[in-house]
């Protein structure tokens, strides 16, 4: 009976073991996860069926990063920010059946449980802070879903192509981020007012945000770009633009109204600005636009349905400024288009010009 006893009991032991060893679930979640504690120094890829949580602060990519099609990326509450050094390089290409998300850890839709709190945390906006490419010339996001960036205390960018960087941006969705409006500094939850003009934005879906884009005047910009979902579109819903127009520049973006946002923008000698139709400029206050060449170096100003007006006209392009009613557009919101050797006034007076003033007399 004794011998019967210890029988049993080894048996019960040993299925045990079994089971436990065999549970893919317990399995998986070791295999599946992955946490960054280092920067990455060598060449490396992620995986495609793997969640990345970065747990370094200050993480930093000093060599290609390959990041596959499905791959995520969480980061922590202790590592806000990605940041590429001057070999750094992020070759993201996911597809429309498996993005690359980039997410809190807080985010149990995207990765599950990762921070294995229940449902005792849910994500926000400014959980994370940022991508800063920081002047590098190759990096490409396509197939790319960014959530719940722009941690800060004042607004903040979710991708910075600061310092000129050059970067593809394709495919992608920003939602749920940060982004604003500091004094009359405009930071985008794209933020590329900085970046080179070979940097290419295109097919991407901005809703939910705080201010989706800036660029530099630049950029090209074409009919692509999506800036709502369901309905539901971003606080500041325009593209913002600073610094001058220096080469052919073409703008034509019609769901929402690009924004001027430089006291005095410039296209300059031997460089033109084309509109496509029923694009609308808006100007913020006290800014203009000077032409050093003639009118013919904004091309299809007087198109159909193209506009320049002030950046509380919700009329045109719905509420760029983000108070809803809380501000009218008025006479002299803006100083105007200045053309060089226009007329008399130097301002150009076209009937698709609204709320401007060059020489108001109560401001």
């Amino acid at each position: 009976m004794k011998n019967y006893f210890y029988i049993l009991l080894i048996a019960i032991a040993f299925l045990g073991i079994f089971f436990t060893a065999c549970d893919p679930k317990e399995e998986d979640n070791n295999k599946d996860i992955i946490e960054i504690t280092e920067d990455i120094t060598t060449p490396s890829i992620w995986s495609g069926d793997k969640t990345y949580i970065i747990k370094k602060h200050d993480f930093y990519v000093e060599n290609v990063l390959t990041i596959e099609a499905g791959a995520i990326i969480k980061f922590s509450s202790q590592a806000k920010n990605l940041t590429l050094s001057s070999k750094g390089q992020i070759i993201a290409n996911g597809n429309s059946s498996k993005p690359i998300v980039f997410t809190s850890i807080k985010d149990d839709s995207k990765g599950g449980d990762t921070n294995k709190d229940g449902d005792a945390s849910s994500p926000n906006m400014g959980d994370w802070a940022n991508i800063d490419l920081n002047g590098t010339k190759s990096s490409v996001f396509n197939y790319c879903e960014f959530y719940y960036g722009g941690f800060g205390t004042g607004a903040s960018a979710t991708m910075d192509l600061s310092a000129e960087s050059v970067a593809e941006i394709k495919n992608c969705t920003f939602a749920h981020n940060g982004g604003g409006v500091n004094g009359r500094y405009y930071i985008g939850v794209l933020h590329a007012d900085n970046a080179s003009d070979e940097t290419i934005i295109q097919n991407n879906l901005f809703y939910a945000n705080q201010l989706p884009i800036t660029i530099t005047g630049d950029i090209n910009i074409d009919n692509s770009n999506k800036f709502s979902k369901n309905g539901e579109t971003n606080k500041y819903n325009g593209i913002f633009v600073s610094r001058d127009i220096t080469k052919n520049t073409t703008w034509l973006e019609d769901e929402v109204a690009f924004v001027i946002t430089s006291d005095e923008m410039q296209i300059k000698l031997n460089a033109s600005l084309s509109l496509g139709d029923n694009v609308v400029l808006k100007f913020s206050e006290n800014s203009q636009l000077d032409i050093l060449q003639t009118e013919s170096s904004l091309i299809n100003y007087d198109g159909d349905g193209v506009y320049f007006t002030s950046l509380k006209d919700d009329e045109l392009k719905g509420d760029t400024n983000g108070d809803e009613n809380a501000s009218m557009p008025q006479t002299a919101d803006w100083i105007g288009i200045h053309i060089n050797g226009w007329k008399s006034t130097g301002y150009a007076n076209w009937p698709n010009i609204r709320y401007n003033d060059p020489n108001p007399s109560v401001k």
